[in-house]
């Protein structure tokens, strides 16, 4: 698997974690459920770890480079 691929997998938990909030109200307004704070806060984590994690398999694959 690509790293980028890896990164690229947990940007899109990251974008379904902000895009909960634009489904549930698009003024901002009201209080959102617990869940959804839950749920954010997730995928946040999830991303931050793909994002951590494609660095050894750009290592292990051979396709890393000088920058990152």
């Amino acid at each position: 698997m690509a790293p980028n691929l890896i990164t690229l997998v947990g940007l899109m938990f990251n974008v379904s974690g902000c895009l909960i909030y634009l489904w549930d109200d698009t003024t901002f307004t009201k209080k959102f459920p617990a869940w959804m704070y839950i749920y954010s806060a997730t995928t946040a984590f999830i991303y931050q770890t793909l994002d951590a994690v494609d660095g050894k398999q750009a290592r292990r694959t051979g396709t890393s480079s000088p920058l990152g």
